[in-house]
């Protein structure tokens, strides 16, 4: 379901719950006005939208039940609630059918699946037996011979019962029993499945067979592993070796076959209604059959005891011997596992058959003029805690005295039933009429079946129980707790108990077919609030206690309902988590009626759930401290609780920086060399959260704040690799989010002591390169330091030659065979540096590499200002060099823009490792900002060693391995500097 819809006014039934909706949209831009509320749906999984599941009348459990529904516009019954007798499904208005039968009506298969129960007998069994096709207990019935009766399997025990006349004859199935003719002479035993267990009833034939005396106390074989008990009552419990409840009977009966002549005419309420019980009318009444006795039969009790092994059963001798009684006479004990649950009440305390359910003063022409209730069970743990829509109780009435419709009332007792399903309890134990715990309503009508009304027979009649006041007494057992529910049916009237002696209000209801129906719907569960937004409202603290920069931040809440429908939530802001305290912002008109809302929040395609959004108006907040909450409504009005308070603060005052200090890096003063590790400590008189800072253009780092009046933090340590006038930029946010100006701090960075090296390469002869650096007073580059400096003077090999040139004088010529090398080395690589030198170039095909300079590393040249044939896409250029700490080589080269790759030429070639910044540079024939030079920049963190010797005029594969990379041309004026040059230094030293 989508889009946004808004109801007002009063609750609205269930049934009417779609054309209701799309009344209630006629109300949603009139209220969204007022409100100002946005409704969200998360996004829904892809698959989810691409692939839902297809409509049907089933799903897996209430979540797809909900969605199927609202997406088909159909019920949808959820299997994961499906039991014995209940039956749960989703409604496309976001409420719940739930379905309860006083009997089981559907059995699981051995496969999970469910069934409807068939009580339909069926051969095949084993040993021979006949089974009932789906019923709650495991029973097979003899298939003849001299296996048991009755053989029931219920877990690990077994309970049997064997015919104690000798073998059973093979038997024929007549739908639900078994019939196994002439057991004794004249006499048939038939075996009856039922949903939960069995009945046996003998179907006495004649008067000989009366008489046998097998008949007196008939003697049935117990056998397995279970224990049968007698009950107060007269009936009987089977329990297992745990002492559960295996199986339980109410007390037995017996009736004749006796049906009064048919009558003359229809009998009227008016005419047979009595309180002495003087008139007579009921006519012919039903016939005896083996389920049950007819109208006028004559019944009597039958004991049933436990004799050591054996089930006692003997009939009443009285019955039996009456020449007035119309034969078949039936006997009739039964087990069950008591998944169904009724019973009833007599005046006279008797025992009557379980084959109906019979409410009222029974006519003179029925029985004797005794008083019936009845009660039954439902199992309503599945509708605990829930809102109870609607509900209605359904059975069906089987016979009326009357022709006319009479009124049979319902109550809940205060009581359950404490006797074996279709037993007898105490009369008035259950107390019904004005002194039962709740009336419920009542119900009028006639089913007549004695053929004295008109016709043959009226008919069945559906009951239906559907007042106001089950409803609401079912809303407060759901919302006690209730596991059972017990009804209670009599003909005593709410106020003065009146009709119950009158005989025209008798009745008879079937046990099977009882149904309770309730409509009832989940209150949505309580909002689940969300953090704020850190892009829009909040920074570091985004949830409860939250800190936002806004006065108009927007509240967000994860919104769900059990059976999904349409949402709406509310949200407030009071100035205290009370319920007492001022409301500074909520999404509702105040002169709208309590019942308008914000638009749905649902979810269509997943499970139903959603996120409920509002922004608060302008307006409405200042800074200062808030506390808010939600709540959610479903379309009947059902709520759930508030969320949990939730903490607010407004706060959109930036901070500032009131001071930044450095001892190393004092503000507009010389501080320390270049070179050196500084801090920065920060400090604001306000409530910042931490600090944000760069030097010059460099990096930004955030360091956060430690607490406290000023709140303070430090930079970590930042070493300049460059010096003179250097600007710190600071600023501070707070914990909102919101940010300060910027602050700036001017630091001074003092030249270091200039230790560099030098080989001029102007010898006019031998075999050493002398270093000239900082022993040379006229030397700007490269001026003495005041100290003493050890010289790295370089070895000449064989190939290497001095030649005065005409543009640089006396210079070192190299044939690409030779070089020069120092004695060990002469950078430490892992630090900032600078390496150059003049050259050109008089045969760049005479190696793909040619190395100007270098320094030696384990495998290969960690330090390289080089000629590379393979660079420039392969048309050659002036790169340099350097080896990472995991070896792998990084290559900065320039584009021979303004200083193409020539030979006889001569250049300046500067190369620059700046691990302030991370990275490697060449420079041709200086900076291309100030300088008409080339450039060139690559990405090196962490800079490997290189400890072997530092090389002029060719590279190594080896500290001590054979020259390689060889330069072929002429050099001049070689520096190496353990700083990084700026880019006006090299700038100028390409002029010089």
């Amino acid at each position: 379901m989508t889009g946004s819809q808004l109801t007002v006014g009063a609750v609205v039934p269930a049934a009417s719950a779609v054309r209701w909706r799309r009344l209630a949209a006629a109300a949603v831009v009139a209220v969204l006005g007022v409100a100002g509320v946005v409704a969200l749906s998360p996004p829904l999984p892809a698959a989810a939208v691409a692939d839902p599941l297809p409509c049907a009348a089933e799903a897996a459990d209430v979540s797809q039940a909900a969605e199927m529904a609202e997406r088909c516009g159909s019920p949808v019954e959820a299997l994961s609630e499906r039991t014995e007798k209940n039956r749960l499904t989703v409604e496309p208005g976001g409420t719940a059918r739930f379905v309860g039968a006083m009997e089981p009506m559907r059995v699981r298969s051995g496969d999970g699946s469910w069934r409807d129960v068939d009580t339909s007998l069926r051969a095949g069994g084993p040993e021979g037996s006949v089974v009932p096709v789906a019923t709650l207990a495991d029973v097979r019935f003899s298939g003849g011979g001299s296996e048991p009766m009755v053989t029931w399997l219920e877990g690990a025990s077994t309970f049997t019962l064997s015919w104690p006349a000798g073998p059973l004859p093979q038997p024929r199935v007549e739908g639900d029993t078994a019939v196994y003719p002439s057991v004794l002479p004249d006499v048939d035993l038939h075996v009856t499945s039922t949903a939960d267990g069995f009945q046996w009833v003998l179907e006495v034939k004649t008067a000989s067979a009366a008489a046998n005396p097998v008949l007196r106390d008939l003697r049935y074989g117990i056998g397995g592993d279970v224990r049968v008990e007698s009950t107060p009552e007269g009936g009987l419990r089977v329990v297992d070796a745990t002492g559960g409840l295996f199986a339980a009977s109410p007390a037995a009966v017996m009736w004749d076959s006796t049906r009064m002549p048919p009558p003359v005419g229809a009998r009227s309420l008016a005419r047979t209604s009595s309180v002495d019980g003087g008139v007579d009318g009921a006519g012919a009444g039903q016939a005896s059959s083996v389920a049950a006795p007819g109208e006028a039969a004559k019944t009597a009790p039958v004991e049933l005891a436990v004799v050591e092994d054996e089930l006692s059963v003997v009939p009443d001798v009285q019955l039996l011997t009456d020449p007035s009684v119309t034969y078949p006479i039936f006997i009739d004990p039964a087990l069950s596992k008591q998944r169904s649950k009724w019973a009833y009440e007599t005046s006279n305390g008797e025992n009557n058959d379980a084959s109906a359910m019979r409410v009222g003063r029974q006519p003179p022409s029925d029985g004797s003029g005794e008083m019936y209730r009845s009660f039954f069970e439902f199992d309503v743990s599945a509708i605990r805690r829930t809102n109870i829509v609607s509900a209605e109780v359904t059975m069906t009435l089987d016979h009326s005295y009357s022709c006319d419709p009479t009124s049979v009332y319902l109550y809940r007792p205060g009581g359950n039933i404490t006797v074996a399903s279709g037993g007898r309890m105490p009369w008035k134990s259950r107390p019904l009429g004005s002194s039962a715990q709740a009336y419920l309503g009542s119900w009028a009508g006639s089913a007549n079946e004695s053929g004295g009304c008109g016709k043959p027979d009226q008919g069945d009649a559906n009951a239906v129980f559907d007042h106001a006041y089950l409803k609401d007494d079912l809303q407060y057992a759901a919302s006690s707790g209730f596991t059972i529910y017990t009804l209670g049916l009599c003909n005593c009237s709410p106020t003065n108990n009146e009709y119950e002696t009158w005989y025209g209000y008798w009745k008879k209801f079937y046990t099977s077919g009882i149904y309770l129906n309730v409509t009832y719907d989940l209150a949505p569960y309580k909002p689940v609030p969300q953090a704020f937004s850190t892009t829009t409202d909040c920074y570091q603290q985004c949830v409860s206690p939250a800190w936002v920069r806004t006065t108009t931040p927007t509240l967000k809440v994860s919104v769900q309902d059990p059976f999904g429908g349409e949402l709406r939530t509310i949200f407030e802001v009071r100035t205290a988590p009370s319920d007492s305290a001022t409301v500074a912002a909520w999404n509702y008109s105040p002169w709208a009626p309590v019942h308008t809302y914000t638009p749905p929040v649902t979810s269509p395609g997943t499970s139903p759930a959603g996120t409920a959004v509002w922004k608060v108006p302008a307006g409405k907040l200042t800074s200062g401290t808030y506390y808010w909450r939600a709540r959610t409504g479903d379309e009947v009005y059902m709520w759930s609780g508030w969320s949990p308070w939730q903490t607010l603060s407004v706060d959109t005052s930036p901070p500032g920086v009131s001071s930044v200090a450095s001892s190393e890096f004092p503000g507009k003063q010389w501080g320390a060399e270049v070179g050196t590790a500084g801090t920065f400590t920060l400090a604001s008189v306000s409530d910042a959260a931490e600090f944000s800072w760069q030097v010059d253009a460099g990096p930004v780092t955030t360091v956060a704040a430690t607490g406290g009046d000023p709140a303070t933090a430090t930079t970590g340590s930042y070493t300049p690799a460059t010096d003179m006038v250097h600007t710190l930029y600071v600023r501070a946010k707070d914990v909102a989010g919101n940010v300060g100006p910027t602050v700036e701090h001017q630091f001074w960075v003092t030249p270091l002591a200039n230790r560099c090296w030098n080989w001029r390469l102007d010898e006019t002869s031998g075999a050493t390169a002398r270093d000239w650096g900082n022993q040379d007073s006229a030397d700007w580059v490269c001026p003495p330091i005041g100290s003493s400096v050890t010289p790295m003077p370089g070895a000449v090999s064989s190939g290497v030659t001095w030649t005065a040139d005409a543009e640089r004088g006396q210079v070192a010529s190299f044939d690409g065979t030779g070089g020069i090398s120092t004695s060990s080395a002469v950078l430490d690589t892992t630090k900032a540096l600078t390496v150059t030198a003049w050259v050109k170039f008089t045969d760049l095909a005479s190696g793909s590499v040619q190395s100007v300079v270098s320094q030696a590393g384990d495998g290969t040249s960690d330090l390289s200002l080089e000629f590379r044939r393979d660079a420039n896409g392969g048309a050659g250029g002036f790169c340099f060099t350097m080896a990472a700490g995991d070896g792998e080589l990084t290559t900065a080269c320039a584009d021979p823009v303004s200083w193409p790759v020539s030979e006889d030429q001569w250049v300046h070639l500067a190369g620059v490792y700046d691990p302030t910044l991370d990275v490697v540079r060449v420079h041709v024939m200086g900076d291309p900002l100030f300088c008409a030079g080339d450039f060139g920049e690559a990405a090196l963190t962490s800079a490997r060693p290189a400890s072997g010797p530092f090389l002029i005029g060719r590279g190594t594969q080896g500290a001590i391995d054979s020259p390689t990379y060889q330069f072929t041309g002429r050099l001049s004026d070689v520096y190496v500097f353990q700083r990084v040059l700026s880019n006006n230094e090299i700038c100028q030293m390409s002029f010089s």
